[in-house]
C-alpha cells in the first residue's frame, strides 16, 4: 500500500504533464507554408551560394516571404522556374540562356616562366609572381573553377584549359568568383563567337608569350559589318548587342584568337 499510493501519483502526474505536451505542441506548433516543400523540390539542390542565402531551402525560405526574387536563383532550369512561378502565382519572364565563357586559349601553349610545385590551387598560385604562366593575362590550368562548379558543368581539357559543357552550366557564377585571373563571363548562348583572350599587353609582348593572344591589330574591326567588335586596351571586345554572328571577324583574325563556341559536351 506504501508503494501503491506514490505509484498512482506518478502515474497520474505522467499523464497529465502527457496531456500537457500535447496540448502545448498543437497550440505552440509552427505552421510550415506546405508550399516551401514543394519550392524546394523543384530548386536545383547544389547550394551554390549565389543567392546569398545558405543553400536552396533557405532560399526557397526567402523567396516565399518574399524577401527574395525568383530571378536571384542562378541555377535553376527554365521549367523549374516556370512551375515555381506557378506555385506563387507570379508570371515569369522567359530569359536567354547564358553560359560560362573562358577567354584564353593559351594552356600548355604558353611559355612557363617558372615551374610551380605548390598548392594545386589558382589562387594559391597566383600569389607568386601573378602564377607560373609567363603570361599574366592569362589561365594558370591548375582547376580551382572546376572544383568550384556545384553543376559539374567544368572539366579540364588536354590543352590545359577548363572545359563548359553548355548542358549543364546554369550560369552561376562560382567560376567567375573562382578564377583569380577573372577570365570567366557569363555569355548569352544564341552568340557562340568570343574573344580567347584578356591580355592588355601590346601586340609583341603578348605575341612573344602567346601565339594565341590578341595582337590589337583591328583586323577583326575592319572585317565587322556591323561596328559590333573593338579593340579596347589592346584586346578586342564583342559587343553582343551589336554582333550578328557573321563570323567575319573570325576569319579575320590572324592569331586565331576570336573563336566559335562549341555548345557540346
Amino acid at each position: 500500500m506504501v508503494i501503491f499510493v506514490p505509484a498512482m501519483i506518478m502515474g497520474a502526474l505522467g499523464i497529465l504533464f502527457g496531456a500537457g505536451l500535447g496540448i502545448a505542441s498543437k497550440k505552440l506548433a509552427v505552421k510550415i507554408d506546405p508550399r516551401l516543400e514543394k519550392i524546394h523540390g523543384l530548386l536545383p539542390g547544389a547550394s551554390c551560394g549565389a543567392c546569398g542565402r545558405a543553400g536552396c531551402f533557405g532560399f526557397a525560405e526567402a523567396l516565399l516571404s518574399g524577401a527574395l526574387p525568383l530571378e536571384a536563383c542562378k541555377g535553376a532550369s527554365e521549367e523549374s522556374r516556370a512551375e515555381i512561378a506557378g506555385i506563387l502565382g507570379q508570371a515569369v519572364e522567359k530569359k536567354i540562356k547564358k553560359t560560362a565563357v573562358l577567354h584564353c586559349n593559351g594552356g600548355i601553349k604558353v611559355k612557363d616562366k617558372y615551374r610551380y610545385s605548390g598548392l594545386a590551387d589558382c589562387v594559391a598560385a597566383a600569389a607568386l609572381m601573378q602564377g607560373p604562366k609567363a603570361c599574366r593575362f592569362g589561365c594558370i590550368g591548375l582547376g580551382t573553377c572546376v572544383a568550384a562548379c556545384p553543376f559539374g558543368a567544368l572539366s579540364m581539357s588536354k590543352e590545359g584549359l577548363p572545359s563548359v559543357d553548355v548542358r549543364k552550366c546554369r550560369a552561376c557564377g562560382k567560376c567567375v568568383t573562382a578564377c583569380p585571373k577573372k577570365l570567366f563571363s557569363m555569355e548569352p548562348v544564341p552568340h557562340p563567337v568570343y574573344v580567347a583572350c584578356v591580355s592588355q599587353d601590346i601586340g609583341k609582348d603578348t605575341k612573344a608569350v602567346c601565339d594565341t593572344g590578341c595582337i590589337g591589330c583591328r583586323l577583326c574591326e575592319k572585317a565587322c559589318k556591323f561596328d559590333a567588335i573593338h579593340v579596347v586596351n589592346n584586346v578586342a571586345v564583342i559587343n553582343h548587342h551589336k554582333c550578328t554572328s557573321c563570323k567575319a571577324c573570325v576569319k579575320a583574325c590572324p592569331s586565331h584568337t576570336i573563336l566559335i563556341r562549341e555548345d557540346k559536351p
